[in-house]
């Protein structure tokens, strides 16, 4: 009967294969293979060229005289931009909800997470991710701010619309005999929950609907702060206010622990000397281009269109039993971009 090399268990049906050999788990699997690894990338880096860096200064060219001033206008459309665009789909969604007689943020993971009412706050407030990616502006505090207040006012102001709307069974406006205060107690007193798969499984939340509502406010506030922090995630180019674009993704994988550990000292010392290309060869020299060995290193570029500067993220994985895990990461920027085909 086959045992595990690492901790000697026997193994029956079940084990983690990596690498060609069967360990007992992912964690027996590690402790096998990573020291190798680790010794390799801590070794003596290899030699390399270093290329200087550049020293060209922020582009202010005459096409960009209408928006040269990034730190004040940019910014100000950004919002100005994102704030109009919210409430025109702000409005879009509410008459598209109301054709449809249900509620994005009606959508409750375990009756309390906001999930509807976070993609609602997501999708009203795409014009500050649109604006900030069109104008080339990365995200600022006041960015946040804006997105997250406008997405709190909307939400508000959806229940308001509603009240000056809503008519009762003669067909009279609800305003006429209710107060905004009483119309939003009765709207949360009598929401429902949904406990089961069916309507029938709805129970009335009573006084739990202050919370519900709690929630659905907080949920539309996170979603627009993940759009505006998504808006920003691109690397963007400092010198001339420009979000990069992709170059391009190289991937390789094997199950030689010390050649992968090898490899990414070598990559790291050329993107560190600034020397990307030499980066580039030494991971096109390490094992296959599929991603099903035990080790994957993998780096993916972006590129400034105008200056030509890069910035470069270099991501070693394991394969897992269910999906592939993170073990190092690093990040590098520098002039002069890679050609990875």
């Amino acid at each position: 009967m086959p045992s595990c090399p690492t901790c000697h268990k026997r193994l029956l049906l079940t084990g983690f294969k990596a690498a060609g050999t069967r360990y007992c788990s992912e964690a027996c699997a590690d402790a096998a293979l990573l020291p190798a690894f680790t010794a390799a990338l801590e070794a003596p880096p290899p030699r390399t060229t270093e290329i200087p860096r550049g020293t060209a200064t922020a582009r202010t060219g005459p096409d960009d005289a209408l928006l040269v001033d990034r730190e004040g206008v940019k910014p100000g459309l950004v919002i100005a931009v994102g704030v109009v665009a919210a409430v025109l789909l702000s409005v879009g969604l509410h008459a598209l909800e109301s054709m449809a007689e249900g509620q994005l943020r009606g959508i409750n993971l375990w009756i309390v997470l906001p999930i509807g009412a976070a993609l609602n706050g997501g999708l009203i407030t795409a014009g500050f991710f649109a604006a900030a990616r069109l104008l080339d502006t990365r995200p600022r505090l006041s960015t946040y701010v804006a997105a997250i207040a406008t997405a709190g006012v909307l939400c508000w102001l959806t229940y308001v619309i509603s009240y000056w709307t809503m008519t009762d069974e003669s067909g009279a406006p609800v305003r006429d005999t209710l107060g905004l205060g009483e119309f939003m107690g009765i709207l949360a007193e009598h929401s429902t929950i949904q406990l089961g798969r069916t309507r029938s499984s709805a129970v009335t939340a009573g006084n739990w609907g202050y919370a519900l509502f709690a929630a659905d406010w907080i949920g539309f506030m996170l979603g627009a702060w993940a759009v505006v922090r998504w808006a920003g995630s691109k690397p963007f180019c400092a010198r001339c206010g420009r979000f990069m674009t992709r170059i391009g993704l190289l991937g390789r994988s094997g199950d030689d622990p010390a050649a992968a550990g090898a490899t990414l000292n070598a990559v790291h010392a050329h993107l560190g000397a600034n020397n990307p290309q030499r980066a580039v060869e030494a991971l096109k020299a390490f094992g296959s281009a599929d991603q099903k060995s035990y080790f994957a290193v993998t780096m993916k570029c972006h590129g400034c269109p105008m200056c030509k500067d890069y910035s470069a993220v270099v991501t070693t994985t394991l394969k897992g039993s269910r999906a592939r895990r993170e073990l190092h990461r690093a990040d590098f920027d520098g002039n002069g971009q890679p050609d990875l085909t």
